[in-house]
């Protein structure tokens, strides 16, 4: 059955604009150099107090906060594997034709005290269209707004520029982080040579694409340029026919975009598609939900919330879209339905026969499948539940067993929650990782400590693993 949940956080129940999907983009707002993302390209240095592996939008804000740290400050760097910090968030953003975030005006990478984004829409307002500028009053009043992609863009390069991140970020390909023998610290290797030795590593790799069910990996083997990842980008042509699979927001957006190419998409869901204002329950993104989060009984039932919460879900305003145009019949849909084979027809193109059984025969399949944790650089040694979460010192954020090395991000949602991946992950994860490292580097842990916001949340300082 079709899931719609209109709860979002409102004290009123909001108009679900289609048109609000149409944000424009590509604008450049006044004093907002994209260079100031630029990372380094000499190699960095051999050793560090502090080093944040993932430039991307978790990284670049766990940065951010440190930087208002004076004792840490000086102490940090940051490895990136890509040209520019939060690029490859940028990108993929760009590769699926995304034009709004899908997070609201509170989530985003500045600390307390800096140029909060809605203070960046407001400056930039006379850029804005009517209906965008909508969505601004309606944050202001408190209530649930959807934030152009350009705004996000703008406002995450200025506040990497303020903090001057690119003095502290280096391009680096990281391959492996190990404990330092017979020291306190860890070992990094890089692609590019140097071995990095760091007293302490934070962890804010990210996600990383979902491994594709078999069916696909073989088809994309022996059909490569006709089955692809929805983050390559592939070019898409009109009066072509494009299966889409996936249930999520990536899968949507591709939907729209096969459609202003002109192409024929054809969507195919195991389940039926379910439609939420989050990624995940709203009250996970405050005080209450988390809290409610941390008192799940056993590590068992928080992989087992996680799990569900992680389940594709699409932004309410594509409801009325995608639905006009399934009952126009412009858009084909197969749900509870999997791909059994794909084998190529003598015309050229892909045959698919689905679990339905019915066929299609397209000239294009792009899986939108998900993302999940990327684990590659944890330890060998480290446990993973479910093969994705790895247990943290709940008062630190350090793998269990690791002292030293700090997780962020998804790798850090057994203990933050379903928001742990979220823009606003980066300030849940500061918030538990700084007073630690005060600690370390002082000597003296700090009684409390809050990085301030819209939902504020105060974590125990007493380390711990329930």
């Amino acid at each position: 059955m079709l899931e719609v949940n209109r709860r979002c956080n409102s004290i009123e129940e909001l108009r679900h604009d289609p048109e609000l999907l149409d944000s424009p983009v590509g604008r450049v707002f006044p004093g907002v150099n994209h260079s100031l993302r630029a990372v380094r390209p000499d190699l960095p240095p051999t050793s560090a107090d502090i080093v944040i592996i993932g430039g991307g939008i978790i990284g670049s804000g766990i940065a951010c906060h440190l930087w208002h740290v004076p004792s840490l400050r000086r102490r940090m760097i940051l490895l990136e594997k890509h040209s520019f910090l939060a690029g490859q968030f940028f990108q993929a953003m760009n590769a699926t034709g995304q034009r709004v975030m899908r997070s609201p005006y509170e989530h985003h990478i500045a600390p307390d005290g800096d140029m909060q984004m809605l203070d960046f829409a407001r400056l930039h307002l006379d850029q804005l269209t009517s209906l965008e500028r909508e969505q601004v009053w309606l944050g202001l009043s408190g209530q649930r707004a959807v934030v152009p992609l350009d705004v996000f863009i703008g406002h995450s390069t200025h506040m990497i520029g303020v903090h001057q991140l690119r003095k502290i970020a280096y391009r680096a390909r990281v391959i492996s982080v190990r404990p330092d023998p017979g020291r306190d610290g860890y070992l990094i290797a890089t692609a590019e040579g140097p071995v990095i030795r760091a007293k302490t590593v934070i962890l804010a790799a990210g996600n990383r694409e979902a491994v594709w069910p078999q069916v696909f990996s073989e088809a994309a083997r022996r059909y490569p340029a006709q089955v692809c990842s929805v983050y390559a980008k592939p070019a898409l042509n009109p009066g072509q026919t494009i299966a889409v699979v996936g249930s999520g927001l990536s899968a949507a957006h591709t939907i729209l975009r096969a459609l202003e190419a002109g192409a024929r998409p054809v969507w195919i869901l195991r389940r039926e598609e379910r439609y939420r204002c989050a990624d995940f329950d709203t009250a996970y993104f405050r005080t209450e939900g988390i809290a409610r989060f941390r008192r799940l009984p056993s590590l068992a039932r928080k992989v087992g919330t996680l799990l569900e919460e992680s389940r594709g879900s699409i932004m309410l305003e594509f409801l009325p879209r995608l639905g006009s145009l399934e009952e126009a019949g412009v858009l084909r849909v197969h749900r509870h339905a999997t791909v059994l084979a794909v084998r190529a027809s003598a015309s050229g193109r892909l045959e698919l026969n689905l679990s339905s059984g019915a066929d299609e025969h397209v000239d294009l399949v792009i899986l939108a499948t998900g993302l999940s944790p990327d684990t590659q650089l944890l330890p060998d040694e480290v446990e993973l539940l479910a093969d994705r979460y790895p247990v943290l010192e709940d008062g630190t954020l350090e793998v269990s067993g690791h002292p030293g090395l700090f997780a962020a991000g998804p790798l850090a949602s057994l203990t933050l929650g379903p928001a742990a991946k979220n823009v606003d992950g980066a300030r849940l994860a500061a918030q538990v990782i700084i007073p630690a490292l005060i600690e370390k580097f002082s000597g003296s842990r700090p009684a409390s400590f809050t990085v301030r916001g819209n939902f504020a949340v105060s974590f125990p300082l007493k380390a711990g693993v329930r």
